[in-house]
């Protein structure tokens, strides 16, 4: 089994990129009043600023967990002993004081973001996917990974396991069986391990969803496991049991033959996943625009068609910035 790993320059971070990390920062941490939300809308209007913004939230939403998991936690009595109600009150400045300092730091790491250093996932990944691209990776013994637009997978065989590591984005497992060597994806905090043939793992931030298609797997993660039947569902988290099963949602597997599969969804949800795999960001604007409901079949290979056809069926309009942005509105 052999792996590719293609190796470029870092490009330098631009001026549109650091002033968006900042904007996103300031924007989710509660930093901007009236005024600062108004100097922002200013500031949008310019294209390559807007495609900047646009980056930065989708990688302000990945680096979330993060976050909480490095924030610290303050918990007070409900009536702590009088001696002490000074060092409480002094923590509970503290706690407050780190909020911007949270900002700063994510400001930062987006900055290091925009300049590709994912350096990390890189090391580890034996292969890796750009937005909008897909793989099929065939191992040694003859399973097969389809690898998801933006993903990334690190596999580790032995003589009596078969591992792979799942360390972003989404992917398809067809299994080959060997009861003597199990068959099991690592992803975010726990395993999948195969009792059967094919199934869909994909980390979404803090949340990981494994999704069977051919007879069943075995979700688990430190709490507990459960057992995942055909054409069934179970999410889990870091330090958090899998959910019990449920029917999994239309299509949840129908990328893997180049289609996206939606029913009764709102738009925003259904633009998010385009979005997955166009080049150039794509955004809906308005309250009641995102939450228009949509269902239908659209490939994967056509944005610019299935944004068309958007604005056809729901009566809604799209705007083209310079730099590739495209705008849903009214």
């Amino acid at each position: 089994m052999t792996f590719t790993h293609s190796r470029s320059k870092t490009p330098p971070v631009s001026r549109a990129d650091r002033e968006a990390a900042r904007w996103v920062a300031d924007q989710e941490g509660g930093a901007l009043d009236a005024e600062g939300e108004a100097r922002l809308e200013a500031w949008l209007k310019n294209p390559s600023n807007a495609q900047a913004f646009a980056r930065a939230q989708g990688l302000w939403r990945d680096m979330g967990e993060a976050v909480s998991l490095s924030a610290p936690s303050y918990t007070a009595p409900a009536v702590p002993p009088r001696r002490h109600r000074r060092d409480y009150a002094r923590d509970a400045v503290r706690t407050r004081r780190w909020a911007p300092m949270a900002a700063t730091g994510m400001a930062a790491a987006l900055a290091l973001a925009f300049m590709g250093l994912d350096i990390p996932t890189r090391i580890q990944a034996d292969a890796i996917t750009r937005p909008g691209e897909q793989r099929t990776l065939t191992l040694d013994d003859g399973s097969i990974i389809q690898l998801n637009t933006d993903s990334a997978v690190a596999v580790a065989y032995e003589p009596g396991r078969r591992t792979v590591r799942l360390l972003r984005g989404e992917a398809a497992f067809t299994v080959a069986p060997n009861t003597q060597r199990p068959f099991a994806v690592e992803a975010g905090g726990g395993s999948t391990t195969a009792l059967g043939t094919r199934f869909v793992v994909r980390r979404r931030g803090p949340l990981t969803q494994v999704s069977v298609t051919e007879h069943a797997v075995r979700a688990a993660s430190r709490p507990g496991s459960v057992v995942v039947g055909e054409n069934q569902t179970s999410t889990y988290r870091p330090h958090q049991a899998p959910t019990a099963p449920t029917p999994s949602p239309l299509g949840v597997d129908a990328w893997t033959d180049g289609w996206l599969v939606f029913e009764d969804q709102p738009l925003s949800q259904v633009v998010e996943e385009i979005a997955r795999y166009s080049s150039s960001p794509i955004n809906v604007v308005g309250r009641s625009v995102r939450a228009r409901r949509v269902s239908g079949a659209f490939r994967i290979d056509q944005p610019d068609l299935t944004v068309a056809r958007l604005e056809q069926t729901l009566g809604v309009r799209t705007t083209r910035l310079i730099g590739g942005v495209v705008l849903i509105h009214d």
